[in-house]
């Protein structure tokens, strides 16, 4: 099984992100933080999730290949006879996703969100890794030169 947590950056945030995403990860998700409440860091730096919209992005857009879905107030669950099975909750702030089976359900949860947002980035729990759902868009060299120098 492969969780990832993703989280919508806020867009005046993004350059500033990249580069620091192992950081990011420290300091947003460690589990001490979770024990009573999300902490101020996530909500300084995401977007709260717009959970109504999100539900209906990805019933829209993952239906189509999966055979069976369930839908509840608090997750959705897609399942596959070939690939497996995806099962989402939603936090105001990032997007818990379990992934049981082919690593193909993946990249169709994350084709499926990269449609809606160019601001999605996904930490892998179990190998510790992270990655933009999108490619982010630099928006000229000098802004480039400016997140280098943070680095």
């Amino acid at each position: 099984m492969r969780t990832y947590k993703i989280i919508h950056i806020k867009k005046e945030y993004q350059s500033f992100v990249i580069g620091r995403e192992k950081m990011l990860h420290e300091l947003l998700f460690d589990e001490s933080h979770f024990v009573t409440e999300e902490p101020d860091e996530l909500k300084f730096v995401c977007e709260s999730l717009n959970t109504k919209n999100m539900k209906e992005c990805i019933q829209d857009r993952l239906q189509r290949v999966f055979t069976n879905m369930t839908l509840n107030q608090d997750h959705i669950f897609f399942e596959h006879p070939v690939k497996g099975s995806i099962e989402m909750s939603f936090s105001p702030y990032y997007l818990h996703v379990s992934c049981e089976g082919s690593q193909m359900l993946d990249l169709d949860l994350f084709a499926g969100l990269s449609d809606t947002c160019d601001c999605y980035l996904a930490f892998q729990q179990e190998k510790n890794a992270f990655g933009w759902l999108k490619p982010i868009k630099i928006d000229s060299l000098h802004s480039f030169s400016e997140i280098l120098d943070f680095v």
